[in-house]
């Protein structure tokens, strides 16, 4: 007995909680079942905060109905500034939870390791080497979204958020485009802080498995030869064995050939920037994507999710300085002239190379269903260890030479203000100047029917021309020689999956506002074809080539306006110049000046 209140009186002069308080988290006093409100997990953090002179609570933003984004920032000696932490010899680790708020288990993972960290000092001496930042939530609107039949899927909590924020976007395609407030205000934050590490927590739907929790973290060389190096040789295998030996096994987040059916083989996929870990990656920095599976129990999941945010804390606090050496390469590559000297990847494809992996599955049939009458597969609780072929070998798909610079006219200016958000720099043009440029003419544009986040997706074809344009003064200039690179490129080069052109934000280029009548091109029409041969020749072949083309009188007349000199020149060009030339570049960064 003396000895037991020995110990108590010694870990309460050596323990930093306060007599009397409780620290469980909501989460926890629920026995794992449920999960905090806002307010609740904003009382929390602030409680942290109070009680820890580690803990710094903060704002990042507003959401559009008015709710703050809350920020959590811990670091040993108190700073809360990005370039104190780093002259303090730290690296940052970035945890970001509930940006699709039903997928909630990062917040209370999140939550208990900064109160094991900050308040009961486990661990703590990690702290000497890395700083985190914690975003308990994310999207705040759609997490008081709050109910029980939110992730028909899930298993728990017992209530939960909402996938989408209030203006219904998903926040996880929107990282290049930034159409929410809330990830403007996540891209001011991204590029002041610059973490060397960014964890984003979700839980995934699909095939029944044994994986309590699966990862995605790019190993395809988007952020880099020096940075995949080390993913792959630093960080994936020493958390892969971590992992296993605190009994969680982990899988590549991966889809299957055959949806539902493991055993059909699994295939990998490499991030566009849209989502978090590819964004991330295409900043020469590493993102990892967790993926609990979503038919555990919630308390698993969360003590899975916990289990990969200390295993992460713990890596980067032994190999984070090589990081941090991996990451400056990077940027110094990629701002080289030696980048833009081999054709840039904006897409990738699979190839049919594969290799054999162990897969910890779930035995499963076949069944028609009486209902749908449609065959489904059903997952048994018997446990089965398979060897199944993983695709995951890419190829590039589509390239691109990446120019010396991108300009961009004064009257595009929310597009130039949409790509100051990804901390790139630009200048501006102090005058007028005529200057040789590369750029693109477009045909045949498709938008879906459809919309998809607030846009309707284009399909455009393109022909390269090579001309001289009038730029006005106050036009935009986006030197690639510059970290951000990959994301200018994958904006404003036309092929990239989530460039500004697919994405509609230069659609007003591709609309007629001027007309011919028809009396007129009757006249006009006749002349044109009695003086010029060629002409003559190409309407021929058209009418003769095209049968419902020669049986419309208004088509004909049409066609005939677009070879006149007075049909709009500028329909169906791209307003964007890439400069190619150092002569034409020295004279704009001479008649510029730096924003």
């Amino acid at each position: 007995m003396n000895y037991t209140f020995t110990l108590m009186i010694i870990s309460l002069l050596i323990s930093p909680l306060r007599a009397g308080e409780n620290w469980e988290t909501f989460y926890e006093q629920s026995a794992f079942t449920q999960t905090p409100s806002y307010a609740q997990t904003v009382d929390y953090a602030r409680r942290l905060a109070q009680a820890s002179p580690w803990v710094t609570y903060r704002s990042f933003g507003v959401s559009p109905q008015g709710r703050a984004l809350p920020l959590l920032i811990v670091d040993r000696d108190g700073l809360s500034d990005p370039q104190a932490i780093r002259r303090a010899g730290r690296v940052i680790m970035l945890i970001q939870a509930g940006i699709h708020a039903g997928e909630i288990d990062g917040k209370d993972a999140g939550l208990m390791l900064i109160r094991d960290l900050a308040i009961k000092r486990q661990n703590s001496a990690l702290l000497d080497k890395v700083s985190l930042l914690f975003m308990p939530i994310f999207n705040v609107d759609g997490h008081e979204r709050f109910g029980p039949y939110n992730r028909i899927n899930q298993n728990g909590p017992q209530k939960m958020g909402w996938r989408t924020t209030a203006q219904n976007y998903n926040l996880n395609r929107d990282y290049l485009k930034a159409d929410a407030p809330e990830m403007q205000s996540w891209l001011r934050l991204y590029h002041q802080w610059k973490p060397e590490f960014f964890i984003d927590c979700h839980v995934t739907d699909g095939a029944d498995y044994q994986y309590a929790l699966a990862y995605a973290i790019d190993e395809h060389g988007l952020a880099g030869r020096q940075v995949n190096a080390w993913v792959r040789e630093q960080f994936v295998p020493h958390m892969r064995r971590a992992m296993r030996e605190l009994g969680f096994p982990t899988i590549d987040y991966i889809q299957f050939r055959q949806r539902h059916r493991p055993r059909s083989g699994l295939v990998g996929w490499v991030a566009g920037p849209r989502f978090s870990n590819g964004y991330t990656a295409y900043n020469n920095r590493p993102g990892l994507l967790i993926e609990t599976h979503m038919l555990k129990p919630y308390r698993v999941r969360v003590e899975a999710t916990h289990a990969l945010l200390l295993t992460s804390l713990r890596l980067l606090a032994q190999k984070g300085s090589q990081l941090q050496k991996a990451i400056a390469a990077a940027d110094s590559f990629v701002s080289s002239d030696a980048f833009r000297q081999k054709p840039y990847p904006l897409s990738y494809r699979l190839t049919g190379d594969s290799s054999l992996v162990t897969f910890l599955g779930k035995k499963y049939r076949l069944e028609r269903s009486a209902v749908s009458g449609a065959p489904y597969v059903r997952f048994s609780e018997d446990t089965v260890r398979w060897r199944i072929p993983f695709f995951n070998t890419f190829r590039p798909a589509t390239t691109v030479g990446i120019p010396l610079a991108y300009i961009l006219p004064p009257e595009w200016s929310a597009i130039a203000e949409r790509m100051a958000l990804h901390g790139l720099h630009f200048r501006r043009l102090n005058r007028p100047l005529p200057l040789a440029v590369e750029s693109y003419r477009f045909a045949n544009p498709v938008w879906r029917q459809k919309p998809f986040e607030n846009h309707h997706r284009l399909r455009v074809d393109k022909q390269v021309i090579r001309e001289e344009r009038h730029f006005p003064a106050g036009s935009y200039i986006f030197p690639t020689a510059q970290p951000g690179v990959k994301l200018l490129a994958h904006m404003m080069e036309p092929d990239g999956s989530d460039s500004f052109v697919q994405w509609g934000f230069f659609d007003p280029v591709f609309e007629q506002k001027e007309y011919a009548e028809n009396y007129v091109m009757e006249l006009l029409a006749p002349m044109m074809l009695a003086g010029d041969a060629e002409l003559k020749k190409r309407f021929e072949r058209k009418r003769r080539e095209e049968p419902a083309f020669a049986a419309d009188p208004r088509a004909i007349l049409e066609w005939f306006y677009r070879q006149s000199p007075w049909f709009d020149q500028k329909m169906n060009l791209y307003p964007v110049g890439r400069i190619y030339d150092k002569e034409t570049l020295n004279t704009v960064i001479r008649e510029s000046a730096r924003q």
